[in-house]
């Protein structure tokens, strides 16, 4: 690619630099170590090869990777990241962290889903690709996920300052009437009708409006007020007044999001299989014994709640674009 090789050659250029400067450097200090040939650079006494860096260059993610597209980026992320990341590893080193119980564990427990991680990647490698055929099957076998409101009759509160804000939210979560508080509050001529926008069609409101647009779509029940909404404008909070005809969204607006949905239900039934794999050759024994005596004693605090899971994967919702 490209871009590829261009970060390689800048990589090549930057390593040339710095070994040259480090050079001149050490003129004056005959007693200090010069650096090898493919040393990029030394950090005390640990030493980093130009192959090294390159590698933890590539780790990066690519808005990362973007950053080191010249000379300036790349040394920048040498001096800022690499350099201070060692410094800071070696510090913590001569501290004797690493001999802490708690942060061994913690070191130990990242080990594992690292190597976890690695191993459900190469397990699960292929098992979640998803045809063009899949995905049109799905569309076409659930029409009912993807057929929404033509129109919304709807009415909003909207606000322009965090202290106004503050102000609806209390008096919206104490139950009081959406209409006279956006008479009361709004900052727009919507005021004047209790914040009524009327009807609205799908994709009739202007772009920057389109969260705006999918947080009304999104409501199902007369009288539902929408999660806070902020545009350019401010903030606003919808409700649901009425709604009239239906109409389904096209295969091309709904297509990646079933795309992603099969591919995480794919992925999970995999793992599924693969743990059940694994557990029908392994030899696991619980003591009972014990798990009866102890296991349910003190095994969460009385304050915390347990958690409610949630499924690991839900069907797209019709009205998420």
């Amino acid at each position: 690619m490209k871009e590829e090789r261009i970060v390689k050659r800048l990589l090549a250029w930057i390593g040339v630099l710095i070994l040259t400067g480090s050079c001149f450097a050490g003129c004056g200090t005959p007693k200090e170590k010069e650096l090898g040939d493919k040393e990029l650079v030394r950090i005390n006494d640990v030493s980093l090869s130009f192959e090294e860096f390159q590698q933890i260059s590539e780790g990066q993610s690519l808005e990362g990777k973007m950053r080191l597209l010249d000379e300036r980026g790349l040394r920048d992320f040498l001096e800022n990241y690499v350099i201070t990341r060692e410094l800071l590893y070696q510090e913590a080193h001569k501290k004797g962290f690493e001999k802490n119980p708690e942060i061994r564990a913690k070191i130990e427990n990242f080990k594992k889903m690292t190597l976890i991680d690695a191993l459900l990647d190469e397990g699960l490698k292929g098992k979640m690709d998803v045809s063009e055929e899949e995905i049109e099957r799905y569309y076409k076998e659930n029409q009912d996920r993807f057929t929404e409101p033509l129109e919304v009759k709807i009415r909003h509160i909207f606000v322009t300052s965090e202290a106004a804000l503050k102000e609806v939210l209390t008096k919206v979560s104490q139950k009081e009437d959406f209409s006279k508080l956006a008479s009361v509050y709004n900052m727009d001529r919507s005021r004047e009708d209790g914040g009524s926008l009327g009807w609205i069609r799908r994709g009739q409101l202007a772009p920057p409006f389109a969260q705006f647009e999918e947080a009304a779509f999104s409501l199902k029940n007369k009288g539902e007020i929408s999660d806070l909404v902020q545009t350019g404008m401010g903030y606003h909070l919808i409700q649901l007044e009425d709604k009239r005809g239906t109409v389904t969204r096209p295969y091309e607006k709904v297509k990646e999001n079933i795309r992603f949905f099969l591919q995480t239900k794919k992925r999970q039934d995999a793992y599924l299989q693969y743990v059940k794999e694994l557990r029908s050759k392994a030899k696991i024994v619980i003591n009972e014994e014990l798990w009866a005596k102890e296991g349910m004693k003190g095994s969460r605090p009385k304050e915390e709640k347990p958690t409610v899971e949630k499924p690991k994967h839900e069907p797209p919702e019709k009205e998420k674009k």
